[in-house]
């Protein structure tokens, strides 16, 4: 990369909730993107621990047993700090019978999607796109 400044990828966890055979997205306020529930894990901290500790921050349910997808890569403009930042994103999949409010800070909007919409859906982040561009018979 020949970008000054930036520095290998950020690992981040992140997962398609599924509820009724529909995903949750959102509408990330950081880099103004819709995206998947997730974050980055605290040091330490192993991978599964830090998708269900984020997904419990984000959503307030507990989950259990996610099941790893794929990853997908990227370079994001962090809007809040104006920088670019390179991630490497962890996808799992989950699923909820209960009803999720999303913390704000976290998610400026939130919707429910079939899975054909959601890799259909515009302006969402760019890890999100590769994983479905390395997997293109990807489905739920």
């Amino acid at each position: 990369m020949a970008e000054t400044g930036l520095q290998g990828h950020q690992v981040i966890c992140s997962a398609f909730i599924e509820k009724e055979g529909k995903f949750a997205v959102i509408f990330c306020p950081k880099f103004k993107v819709w995206r998947v529930p997730g974050g980055r894990p605290e040091r330490g901290e192993k991978v599964e621990d830090t998708l269900l500790r984020e997904l419990k921050e984000e959503t307030g349910i507990t989950f259990d047993n996610p099941t790893f997808v794929g990853f997908g890569q990227d370079e994001q403009f962090h809007v809040r700090a104006q920088r670019k930042t390179s991630r490497l994103i962890l996808f799992f999949h989950v699923k909820t019978k209960e009803e999720i409010l999303f913390d704000p800070s976290e998610a400026e909007d939130s919707k429910w999607v079939t899975f054909e919409e959601l890799k259909n859906i515009q302006n969402k982040e760019g890890a999100l796109t590769d994983l479905f561009e390395r997997n293109p018979y990807l489905s739920f």
